[in-house]
């Protein structure tokens, strides 16, 4: 089974999570770190585009939350 990209876990029940929409406002939302970096390095755009600065600020961007959470 393919673990899901988010998924809702209640406070104080260990046991209990929910795959899909978020049941009620006593949950916690949690998101797969390795969804994200994917996500992010697909956004990262090749230097030969139209707008090379505005892709090289970006991907100093997008690099630096990849950074973040590769180190947390």
């Amino acid at each position: 089974m393919k673990a899901p990209n988010k998924i809702y876990i209640q406070p104080n029940a260990h046991d209990k999570w929910w795959d899909g929409n978020k049941p009620n406002d006593n949950f916690q939302e949690y998101i797969r770190k390795d969804a994200l970096l994917k996500w992010l390095n697909g956004r990262i755009k090749e230097g030969y585009e139209a707008n090379l600065m505005t892709n090289q600020i970006t991907n100093l961007a997008y690099k630096d939350v990849i950074d973040k959470l590769n180190s947390m």
